[in-house]
C-alpha cells in the first residue's frame, strides 16, 4: 500500500474517537509539531508531519504525508482543519483533503453550525448532510483529546471523512506496558475499533496526543508511529 493511501486509511479509521470529560483548557499547548514514521510490515515507507496552532479560541491543524524512496513518486497528501475551541473541545468549521497527484479528488467540507448543515464538495460534486452536535473531522478528532481525555469503556460518535458522516464504535482501555518510541516512552490509553482492525494509542503523560496508529489491512500491518513532538 502506498503511504498516501495509508495515511488516509489510518486517519479515517482511527480518527473516530471522542468522549466527554472535564479538562483544563489552559493546559492545552498553543503550538505543536508532531512527526511520524509510516510503516508497512515493519518497513518505513513514508512520513507524516502534523502542525497544530491555537490562537485565542481558534485552532488550525495541518497534516502532510509523503512517501520515501520509490514511494515518493506517489506524491503528497495534505489534510487541514480549522475552527473554534468551544466548550472544552474543538468545533471544526472547515476541512480539506488534497492529493498533489490528483487535484480533482479534493474533499472540502464546511460546517454550518447555525443551520446544522454539513456542506461537502466531493471530487467536484456538492453534497449535504445534517450536522449533529459534537461532530468532528479527521484531524480535529485526533487533537481534541487535549481538552477532553477519553473516559468510559466505549466510544460512539460521528466523524466527517470528507465524503460522508460515519458512525464509529471504539473500546477504550489502558495499556499496562509503556510504549517506547523515538520520541520517548509513554503511558498510553488504547482505543480499538469493534472489529479489531484499527487501534489508536494516546499518550497520557503528553496531553493525550496520538503517538501510534495501527491498521490491519488485507493481512498487512500498517503503522504510524511518533518520532518527535515539539512546541508548547
Amino acid at each position: 500500500m502506498n503511504p498516501i493511501r495509508l495515511h488516509h486509511r489510518v486517519v479515517s479509521g482511527l480518527a473516530a474517537l471522542l468522549f466527554v470529560a472535564s479538562a483544563n483548557l489552559s493546559a492545552a499547548p498553543k503550538q505543536l509539531t508532531l512527526k511520524y514514521d509510516l510503516l508497512q510490515q515493519g518497513v518505513t515507507i513514508g512520513s507524516v508531519k502534523d502542525q497544530l496552532t491555537v490562537t485565542g479560541n481558534k485552532y488550525q491543524i495541518d497534516s502532510l504525508a509523503e512517501g520515501k524512496g520509490i514511494y515518493k513518486l506517489m506524491g503528497e497528501r495534505t489534510l487541514s482543519s480549522q475552527g473554534d475551541v468551544a466548550q472544552n473541545t474543538l468545533r471544526p468549521a472547515h476541512f480539506e483533503s488534497r492529493q498533489s497527484k490528483h487535484p480533482d479528488k479534493a474533499l472540502i467540507s464546511d460546517f454550518d453550525w447555525g443551520k446544522k448543515v454539513l456542506n461537502m464538495q466531493v471530487k467536484g460534486e456538492q453534497e449535504t448532510e445534517k450536522l449533529e452536535k459534537g461532530t468532528q473531522d479527521l484531524l480535529s478528532i485526533l487533537y481534541c483529546w487535549m481538552w477532553q481525555p477519553p473516559k468510559g469503556k466505549q466510544v460512539k460518535l460521528l466523524i466527517n471523512n470528507g465524503k460522508k458522516l460515519s458512525p464509529h464504535t471504539f473500546v477504550v482501555s489502558e495499556e499496562k506496558t509503556p510504549l517506547e518510541t523515538e520520541a520517548g516512552t509513554f503511558n498510553v490509553i488504547k482505543l480499538e475499533d469493534s472489529e479489531g482492525e484499527k487501534t489508536l494509542y494516546l499518550a497520557k503523560d503528553k496531553g493525550y496526543l496520538p503517538v501510534k496508529l495501527v491498521v490491519q489491512d488485507d493481512g498487512k500491518r500498517m503503522e504510524q508511529v511518533i518520532t518527535s513532538i515539539t512546541g508548547q
